[in-house]
């Protein structure tokens, strides 16, 4: 049933949606993620663009550079003609030092509150109970068992807990119980050090897990999956232009990693990122139907 809100309630919306995560607020009016972010879309709140503002600010005066055209030859060049020998203006922008400086240090402080928010999730029934059963499901896969473990996967999407990144993980996962069987649980595939690593990134383990990654992509340097991983990995451990470099080869091998990314709390600390803001934008089309 739908939740009916009232003023306080928005107003407290507005006052916090910046400096909460979606999770934090739809904890505290007891809802899913997916509403919270469904209410503050249709309040007109616009979170990424707002701390990108912030971010950016103050902006730097745009260097300008002039193109001198010669005058007119013949004076009596008719203005519809003129008009095509104006100068004009070009705007250059350039990220200076400081700005740059400081654009890290919140992405270092954004890092640190996800990695801390992670780490608090785990306290949460709901969601330590759906890591358990995520994790069996990936043992059961590693085990050739592959309808016992998307009966894992299926019912963490049935009820999903208050962690979007691992229910986009559980969605994953149940595609691969339907690709093929795991030949060797001994981590000789690339299937094989993929689901490995997604077990030490959610133990906390990101440089095993990054490896596991790296040697998958060796054997499957196709998979867009593997490229989107280790993009999280990357942007968890703070490494933020190779994080970008990779998201962007997993967007190019499958544009829907593209939507995963903008709404994955685990690439929270590169949302400041002008890169990212213009690698995630939704298209004109899906824009204009949010607005």
């Amino acid at each position: 049933m739908a939740k009916n809100w009232t003023e306080e309630e928005e107003e407290h919306i507005r006052q916090n949606f910046l400096t909460h995560t979606y999770g934090d607020l739809a904890e505290h009016f007891g809802v899913t993620t997916k509403a919270m972010e469904s209410k503050i879309r249709r309040m007109g709140l616009k979170k990424q663009e707002l701390l990108a503002e912030a971010v950016d600010h103050p902006e730097p005066e745009p260097v300008v550079e002039y193109e001198e055209l010669p005058a007119p030859k013949d004076p009596s060049t008719s203005p519809i003609e003129s008009i095509h020998k104006l100068q004009r203006r070009i705007e250059v922008y350039k990220e200076t030092e400081e700005e740059r400086s400081e654009r890290l240090a919140q992405t270092r402080e954004a890092a640190e509150a996800e990695k801390a928010r992670r780490e608090d999730s785990r306290s949460d029934k709901a969601v330590a109970a759906a890591l358990k059963k995520f994790e069996s499901g990936i043992t059961k896969l590693l085990g050739g068992k592959h309808a016992q473990a998307a009966k894992d996967f299926e019912a963490i999407i049935a009820s999903p807990p208050n962690d979007l990144g691992l229910v986009m993980r559980a969605r994953q996962y149940l595609a691969a119980t339907q690709i093929g069987e795991v030949q060797q649980p001994s981590l000789k595939t690339a299937d094989d050090m993929y689901n490995h690593g997604v077990v030490l990134m959610n133990d906390g383990e990101l440089e095993a897990a990054l490896e596991a990654f790296e040697s998958a992509a060796k054997k499957a340097p196709g998979d867009e999956r593997i490229s989107y991983l280790r993009a999280v990995c990357l942007a968890l451990s703070e490494n933020e232009d190779a994080a970008l470099e990779m998201l962007a080869a997993a967007i190019e091998g499958n544009h829907v990693n593209r939507v995963y990314a903008r709404n994955d709390p685990d690439l929270a600390a590169l949302h400041g990122n002008p890169v990212f803001r213009e690698m995630t934008a939704p298209p004109e089309e899906e824009a204009e139907e949010q607005a």
